[in-house]
């Protein structure tokens, strides 16, 4: 009997039963830091940069035109936050595929001891080891370095030999790929991707990724429920 992918669960969203509510700020009522700005700009520009795909630029030009406003800045460093041990690995892969990558990576390396890193739960068809094998931080949304609740900007890490849950995007997302990796969406035969792709999967699709022998690295972004956010 064939199996599927559950269809309540979003497994890059691990804040269901909690969800952060904050007020949004108003653009210039605080100022975010240097390498936070220098951080989404980067993103900014390899996500809506022409050879993207239509879908995939359609969906982060959404995210990127809401931070136009800030939300809450969080200043205080973290401690202890479980940083994954093949994370300088991946940077270091990243950092050596030069151009935006690269500079991209730069910036996850300076603000990496400032992320919250959770680990998600198994799923359909996940490698065995996953629970300990990858780790999610939110860079932008609840409970990240800028805490809102309209839009989130989030940054997964797998180890070697690694495949994330099948499951169903609840969200249409965006993805920028910081280290080749291999993906199915829709329920399509797989197909391999370099660092610096950019793609996108749609709300209700079917979401399969893995990687090989090198770690999986990748920043992805959405635009929350209409229903959660504040304009």
């Amino acid at each position: 009997m064939s199996r599927t992918p559950r269809r309540e669960a979003d497994l890059l969203i691990t804040d269901e039963k909690e969800p952060v509510k904050r007020r949004l700020r108003e653009r210039g009522a605080e100022e975010r830091p240097a390498e936070l700005e220098n951080l989404l700009n980067l993103l900014a520009r390899a996500m809506l940069h022409p050879p993207a795909s239509t879908m995939a630029s359609f969906v982060a030009g959404k995210v990127f035109q809401k931070l136009e406003r800030t939300g809450t800045l969080n200043h205080k460093q973290l401690q202890d936050t479980g940083i994954p041990s093949g994370l300088e690995s991946a940077l270091q892969n990243a950092i050596a595929t030069g151009g935006i990558c690269a500079e991209v990576a730069q910036c996850v390396r300076s603000l990496v001891h400032e992320f919250v890193w959770i680990r998600g739960r198994s799923g359909p068809f996940a490698s065995l080891n996953f629970e300990t094998a990858h780790a999610h931080s939110v860079i932008v949304g609840p409970g990240g370095l800028e805490d809102r609740t309209d839009i989130r900007i989030g940054l997964t890490y797998m180890e070697p030999y690694s495949r994330f849950p099948d499951h169903v995007q609840r969200f249409s997302r965006a993805f920028l790929l910081l280290s080749a990796c291999e993906l199915s969406i829709a329920g399509e035969s797989w197909f391999s991707t370099k660092a610096g792709g950019v793609f996108a999967a749609e709300a209700g699709q079917s979401f399969a990724m893995r990687c090989t022998t090198a770690p999986l690295l990748a920043v992805w972004c959405h635009v929350e429920e209409i229903g959660r956010s504040r304009r």
